[in-house]
């Protein structure tokens, strides 16, 4: 097993500290607390990543996404 950086440990206290003032990790397992943390983990670097293709001008105009999607799915 993978072992945590320091900062990543502290982030997963926190997540932890969260979980238990909200009441949720009183029936929730260890590796459940885990593999919500590391899933959320994910959608954080998720985010990042699309944030940064937003500033780097790496992006798709919705309009244009809406209609290939619509003609996609005409021609089916």
């Amino acid at each position: 097993m993978q072992s945590l950086q320091p900062s990543t440990l502290a982030n997963f206290h926190e997540f932890i500290g969260q979980q238990l003032a909200s009441g949720s990790a009183a029936q929730m397992s260890p590796e459940l607390a885990l593999a919500l943390w590391r899933e959320r983990q994910d959608s954080v670097v998720a985010i990042r990543e699309g944030l940064a293709d937003v500033e780097a001008g790496r992006t798709y105009p919705a309009e244009d996404v809406i209609r290939e999607l619509r003609a996609e799915l005409d021609e089916a």
